[in-house]
């Protein structure tokens, strides 16, 4: 059996842009992504207000990805691929673009040099996902520049997925986050990124 960590923020964990709490079990798309593979288990660790290495200090939890992430991988050993999509809420903080890709590539690091401490353990294959563009909507915090930050991810995470021997997909072939609040996804456009993530989670988990 194969083991997939999905690795996010409140996209992952199935936030409703509509309600503010949470899509249904199979709405969510790590469980579309796993509902379509064989043989593989797809662990969920969504966190509302995640960033890939910033702190936000008003948090009522620790936010910063790379500060909790030796600590899933330990938890959900052995894996045989992480999936991290991750950048939204940098973005929404005001952190600079190459400050996300630097930010994604340490939590690489950490990934590629994590103390398994099982026989059996290997480093896992990564799959970086430029996660889903923002939208205008009612929110004023949700400015045209941020949008259009969100909207230029894809292009400083697909080279340093190429650079670090990564696999890259980006979220906006499939989904945009809906504009009843500018950063979460509808329901149908959840499934529909677990769904096309499954071909490239099995090419990487045959090769």
């Amino acid at each position: 059996m194969k083991q997939i960590l999905a690795f996010g923020d409140s996209i992952t964990w199935g936030s409703d842009p509509h309600t503010g709490g949470r899509h249904g079990y199979g709405d969510r798309w790590p469980v579309a992504l796993g509902g379509g593979l064989q043989d593989a288990v797809v662990f969920a660790e969504g966190l509302r207000g995640r960033t890939t290495v910033h702190a936000r200090h008003s948090a009522c939890v620790e936010m910063r990805g790379d500060a909790v992430l030796p600590m899933l991988l330990h938890s959900h050993a052995p894996l045989d691929l992480a999936v991290i999509m991750l950048g939204t809420n940098d973005v929404y903080e005001g952190h600079a673009t190459h400050l996300i890709r630097d930010g994604l590539e340490r939590l690489v690091e950490i990934i590629r040099h994590h103390p398994w401490r099982l026989p059996e353990a290997a480093s896992p294959k990564v799959l970086l996902v430029s996660p889903p563009p923002m939208s205008l909507c009612a929110d004023p915090d949700i400015t045209p520049e941020k949008v259009a930050q969100s909207e230029g991810l894809a292009a400083a995470i697909a080279p340093l997925a190429a650079r670090l021997d990564c696999g890259f997909f980006d979220a906006a072939q499939v989904a945009r986050a809906s504009d009843a609040d500018g950063y979460h996804l509808e329901a149908a456009d959840s499934r529909a990124l677990g769904e096309a993530l499954q071909t490239p989670v099995s090419g990487l988990l045959t090769v």
